[in-house]
């Protein structure tokens, strides 16, 4: 089915005229698959930070556990210990106590590090700079 060209415009007019706009819907089409990409890559991007926050998450969670479980044993041996006053064994046991709150301070670490880069994420995404890093 044919349509009819517009009156006053000539064949060769109504066809430059479909010729513009089929090359403006290709412009259009490659920006659109331009701006999908950036969009893929940014959720890609984004995924990894989040990925890695919780990696360092979870790392911060073993480490608290475990100094917590330490310190804990220390306790409970020294208050289970027969003989020896507990402020004598207190001071032996410093060094495993200093290990604990490092890995304490660590995971602190770890746990502010994964916060400031969600919130990093967050603070881009509001801002509108999806700049992947």
């Amino acid at each position: 089915m044919s349509k009819s060209i517009e009156p006053g415009r000539t064949a060769e007019e109504h066809e430059a005229s479909l010729d513009a706009r089929e090359a403006a819907l290709a412009v259009r089409e490659e920006a659109l698959a331009a701006r999908e990409d950036a969009l893929a890559n940014r959720l890609e991007a984004a995924g990894e930070i989040l990925s890695d926050a919780k990696r360092r998450d979870e790392i911060a969670d073993a480490r608290d556990s475990g100094a917590d479980s330490r310190d804990r044993q220390i306790d409970r041996d020294e208050f289970m210990a027969k003989g020896d006053s507990n402020e004598d064994q207190y001071g032996k046991h410093l060094p495993q106590r200093r290990d604990a709150a490092l890995d304490r301070k660590h995971a602190k670490g770890d746990r502010t590090a994964s916060q400031n880069d969600r919130t990093a994420l967050t603070e881009e995404t509001v801002a509108g700079d999806h700049q992947p890093r």
